[in-house]
């Protein structure tokens, strides 16, 4: 008999194997099935039967006896079915049969004198098949009955202890698995995050490396103890990894040229995409097997810093470079869906894509971020040409961070197509968490329904809508959605779903476009979209005009726009609406600095004198509440504002303010300040910051001082609503001296003498940029329209006659009236004309 050499394929049974020959050049090598002669092994069980017992031990000890291992072997005869028998040596020489006998897992069948010595020893020591002390049954379950969505769960991401019984290709495997309990399962299950060439079929033809691929792992597993990792679940089985004493086998496989990765099962893998994708490299590299054709395409990424300006739409953004505007598109992922009805101007918008919209406006608008542009997209099916890029804000993906809510989802590219993110396998791994945790468009759940109101659709409704937001009595947080000029703009407010158009109060913005386009109207557009587009603004709604757009302030990051526009010389006041506002002395402020600086509209034209064609009658009742000069000071206009502010300063008195650990005070905002005299609080706006302390001026008395931040509050919401009730007013027709010149304080005196605790009568003579020129009277005491507060102060000579002014016209008689008194004070030698004629030296005064 002829001596042979194999290798053992895989073990059928305790006294049966499988043996492989040498490789061949044209296929895999041949096969042979051998069974022990002169002995028996209990029979294992299957689908339709049990096990015998001990039939499953017997076969675990020849399987880790002889499995993959070189063995010599003699045919010694074949049954009638060619079904060889014969006996087999270990490479060490040792009779296979013999050391199963010995061990007690064969039973002898014939008369062989050495066999039978072996198992009277192996019964006598109740070896095997021959311990009577237990069943020999495992506990097996050769079907799958269990729910493997429960049983995927319980299992995924554990390395379990398991043998793989068959190999139909490469990547597709009959699995027993040992489970920690103790039990086994047989199951199906493929290799996730790639895909082998197909092995020949009875009904089609294999592809190129199918067969090669197969013989590759089956010569590593068949039959081999493993590890195993669930990590999904398919059709007709599970999903996971094999770990080889080697390695991975699925980083193996790639590494060889073997396979390729598959985007759709990719990120279920444990080990990570990253791992497979540079086995996958290296393969292509080398231009092994499956890649022998591969033709590398050149990349050419780019990374740039860039500022993005404008959010499209869930998955699209306007990035602002050095020296243009570009689309770019968030590189291998797709907006959810949306949906949309509209009735009338009220909009009912269905789904996901909102949210998606919103995330992206509030993580990226107007920030610096990197971008990575992956690819271009050519133009085709009516879509222009785009760049499809990734941003990173802060080192994080903000694709990657949309995909995980479940606000987009990864296009799926063509495995040819190398188009596509450099971190799509991070997409892929985020969008199958999203889909695990339900998130988003994943969701079970209906979609979200978000309606938004038209609040400026008709003048009743925005009526109703300006009830309630007054109500309110605070700003609302709002958020730009289009800017049509330099002072309209619309807006959405999401608290209350509605959205609305506002026209900036106490300002006039040139008009931009068509044919009524006025100068300076596109760069006050600008100027100003670039700043409060699709930003997060607030608002103070102040009134509506008669076609239903509200009229307001707008403030960003603290800034008011009204303000901004006229410092930059972009608007002009709109004197009736600024002289309402509570922010008039700002305003006025603010274009008397462009008007100085002849910024842009005020580079065009000379300062706006007003027309006077006759005296202005305009009286008012008024107290002076803080005196800065002779002629300078501040009023309070006696209304019925008067007893608002005497329950709001007592109510103020009363509050314990607590100053909060994030207050951070700002130039221009309105806050509680404690007063240095009498250490009570009031509302102060803040004029300037500097390392000395905060100089405030008391909105509602005028006066100013510097304090320590410490005194210092901001002003609950409660006590905002009512307008600053401190007006900033001059003499008219006359001028003292400043406090800190001579007789300065003199004339400060002589006017609190004058007006001090006294309601008085005024006549608005004029308004020049936020001051109001006034004629004072007391109602007391005057008997005429020249017999005025003005006139006393010339006549004590503590202020010089200034008739050179704007709004002279219709008021000589009152004009001559001064000058004579001012000629009798100098005659006099009273005042500040103790040492003779000082009205041409206006630097005294």
């Amino acid at each position: 008999m002829v001596m042979n050499k194999a290798v053992v394929k895989n073990v059928l049974s305790g006294d049966t194997v499988i043996l492989r020959g040498k490789p061949r050049a044209n296929g895999p090598p041949l096969e042979r099935l051998l069974a022990l002669s002169n002995v028996q092994a209990p029979r294992l069980g299957n689908m339709s039967k049990s096990d015998e017992p001990f039939g499953y031990a017997a076969r675990e000890f020849l399987r880790k006896l002889l499995v993959g291992k070189e063995v010599n072997f003699v045919v010694e005869y074949a049954t009638a079915g060619q079904r060889e028998y014969g006996t087999l040596y270990t490479s060490t020489g040792e009779n296979v049969a013999e050391l199963g006998v010995k061990a007690g897992w064969l039973k002898v069948r014939g008369q062989d004198e050495l066999l039978l010595t072996l198992q009277a020893e192996a019964e006598k020591a109740h070896l095997g098949v021959w311990n009577d002390k237990e069943t020999g049954i495992r506990d097996v379950a050769f079907t799958f009955e269990q729910d493997p969505v429960e049983f995927l769960k319980k299992y995924k991401g554990k390395p379990l202890e398991a043998v793989i019984e068959q190999v139909r290709d490469a990547a597709s495997f009959r699995v027993l698995l040992i489970l920690p309990n103790g039990s086994q399962q047989w199951i199906n299950m493929n290799l996730s995050g790639i895909k082998v060439p197909r092995c020949k079929r009875e009904d089609e033809e294999g592809e190129p490396f199918g067969e090669e691929a197969k013989y590759f792992v089956e010569s590593r597993l068949l039959q081999r103890s493993v590890k195993v990792t669930l990590e999904g679940q398919q059709t007709h089985g599970f999903m996971g990894s094999i770990a080889h004493p080697a390695g991975n086998i699925t980083e193996i496989l790639l590494s060889q040229g073997f396979a390729q990765c598959v985007d759709w099962s990719i990120p279920l893998c444990t080990c990570g995409p990253a791992v497979l994708r540079n086995a996958e490299k290296l393969a292509k590299e080398k231009k092994l097997r499956v890649w022998r054709d591969f033709v590398a395409t050149k990349e050419n990424r780019k990374e740039l810093d860039v500022i993005v300006v404008r959010v499209i739409n869930g998955d699209t953004v306007i990035i602002k470079t050095k020296t243009e505007e570009r689309k770019i598109q968030l590189a291998s992922i797709k907006q959810v869906p949306r949906q949309q009805e509209t009735k009338g101007k009220d909009i009912k918008e269905t789904g996901y894509q909102l949210e998606a919209r919103e995330f992206l406006r509030k993580k990226l608008i107007g920030k610096q971020v990197r971008l990575i542009v992956d690819y271009n997209k050519p133009a085709q099916d009516g879509f222009e040409a785009r760049d499809c890029g990734t941003i990173l804000l802060n080192q994080v993906n903000i694709a990657e961070q949309l995909v995980a809510r479940g606000l987009a989802t990864v296009i799926r590219h063509r495995k040819d197509d190398d188009k596509r993110s450099h971190c799509y396998d991070k997409l892929l791994i985020a969008e199958k968490k999203a889909q695990d945790e339900n998130k988003g468009i994943h969701s079970t759940g209906p979609a979200p329904v978000v309606r938004i109101v038209d609040a400026s659709e008709n003048a009743a409704r925005s009526q109703q809508f300006l009830t309630f937001f007054k109500r309110r009595g605070q700003k609302l947080n709002a958020i730009v959605e289009f800017v049509s000029n330099g002072s309209r703009v619309s807006l959405w407010i999401p608290k209350e779903n509605c959205k609305l158009t506002l026209i900036l109060s106490g300002i006039r913005a040139p008009r931009v476009g068509g044919n009524k386009s006025e100068p300076f109207g596109q760069e006050a557009l600008d100027f100003v979209s670039p700043k409060i587009f699709q930003h997060d603004v607030e608002v103070e709604i102040e009134n509506v005009d008669k076609v239903g757009n509200f009229v307001g302030t707008l403030f960003i990051q603290g800034e008011n726009l009204s303000v901004l526009l006229l410092k930059e010389g972009l608007a002009t006041l709109h004197e009736y609406s600024a002289n309402d506002s509570r922010y008039t002395s700002q305003l006025y402020a603010a274009e008397r600095e462009a008007q100085t600086e002849k910024k842009n509209i005020w580079s065009l034209k000379e300062e706006a004198v007003p027309e006077v064609t006759g005296p202005n009658r305009e009286y008012i009742d008024v107290v002076v509440s803080d005196i800065i000069s002779g002629s300078h000071f501040y009023v309070q206009k006696v209304t019925e504002d008067i007893p608002k502010l005497e329950k709001l300063m007592k109510d103020l008195s009363q509050l314990s303010i607590a100053s909060p650990p994030t207050f951070k005070p700002r130039v221009g905002e309105v806050v509680c300040a404690q007063f240095t005299e009498d250490d009570c609080w009031y509302r102060a706006r803040i004029r300037k910051m500097s390392h000395e302390g905060v100089e405030v001026v008391y909105v509602d008395f005028g006066n100013s001082e510097t304090l320590s931040r410490t005194r210092l509050r901001p002003l609950p919401v409660q006590f905002q609503s009512l307008k600053p009730q401190a007006h900033e007013a001059v003499l008219s027709f006359i001028k003292s001296p400043e406090r800190t010149k001579d007789y300065g304080y003199e004339a400060i005196d002589k006017l609190r003498e004058l007006t001090g605790n006294k309601q008085l009568v005024a006549n608005v003579d004029a308004r020049i940029d936020g001051v109001i020129h006034l004629t004072l009277y007391d109602f007391r005491q005057s008997t005429s329209a020249e017999a005025s507060i003005n006139l006393e102060m010339v006549k004590e000579g503590f202020a010089v006659v200034k008739p050179k002014v704007s709004y002279a016209k219709g008021h000589e008689s009152i004009i001559n009236t001064l000058e004579k008194a001012q000629e009798e004070a100098i005659k006099g030698r009273l005042g500040m004309f103790e040492y003779g004629d000082i009205t041409g030296e206006d630097d005294l005064y």
